[in-house]
């Protein structure tokens, strides 16, 4: 089963969904077979430590072994890399609930693995469908073999500007998923996908701070120019 992050930066709103799901799940916070870690626990290595060996073992009495982080946001850079693989391949019946208040801080390669749950109404992206993120993926596409002239001249024309910026971002997740599953895919095909995905997430940034939008995406078409293959 796939990773669920659940975005909210609303901590309660994190729990509360938890709560849901555990309760789902036929789960207390005592049971054995799950491994919590509530808000501000130090998420270094040695909770990686403790994840992978949770998962290693045996369920006692549920289906599957469980791991909640109401904010994984915590996780150090070193113990997100430790996580890829239990993330990319995890135990059967594993359910893994990972809580943040956003995506900012964590890697590109742990938001490809995951599910992304977006809990908060004021969330801009919780107004928006996926068809819409889907509906750009033909634009995008056609991006890739088109002249920065061409680019530019797209971006010029566009009027959702803000919702193109989070279609780029599902797609290039979505890119990363798929080429990192594909073992015929070059490394450093993956690297160059990785990258950029990290390009586009420090873009989000940057639009949240109010920096121009056009600027931010004729920016990107100019980086995107090295994943073009």
């Amino acid at each position: 089963m796939i990773a669920r992050l659940l975005i909210s930066k609303e901590p309660q709103s994190r729990i509360n969904e938890v709560t849901r799901i555990l309760t789902q799940e036929n789960l207390s916070l005592n049971h054995p077979d799950l491994l919590y870690f509530p808000e501000g626990s130090k998420l270094g290595i040695e909770s990686a430590r403790q994840i992978k060996e949770h998962f290693s073992l045996k369920p006692y009495s549920a289906k599957g072994r469980v791991v909640v982080l109401e904010d994984a946001s915590a996780l150090t850079p070193e113990a997100q890399n430790a996580l890829l693989k239990t993330l990319e391949e995890p135990p059967e019946y594993a359910l893994i609930l990972l809580g943040a208040p956003s995506e900012d801080t964590l890697l590109p390669t742990v938001l490809s693995r995951c599910q992304t749950i977006y809990l908060s109404k004021q969330n801009p992206r919780s107004h928006r469908t996926p068809t819409s993120e889907v509906g750009y993926n033909g634009d995008i596409q056609k991006l890739l073999g088109s002249s920065f002239e061409e680019r530019f001249e797209y971006i010029e024309k566009l009027k959702e500007r803000g919702e193109f910026l989070q279609a780029l971002i599902v797609f290039w997740r979505n890119r990363l998923h798929l080429v990192t599953k594909n073992a015929a895919i070059d490394n450093k095909v993956i690297n160059e996908v990785r990258n950029f995905l990290h390009e586009l997430l420090r873009a989000e940034k940057w639009a949240k701070q109010n920096v121009n939008i056009r600027a931010i995406l004729e920016y990107l078409m100019l980086v995107m120019s090295k994943n073009d293959r």
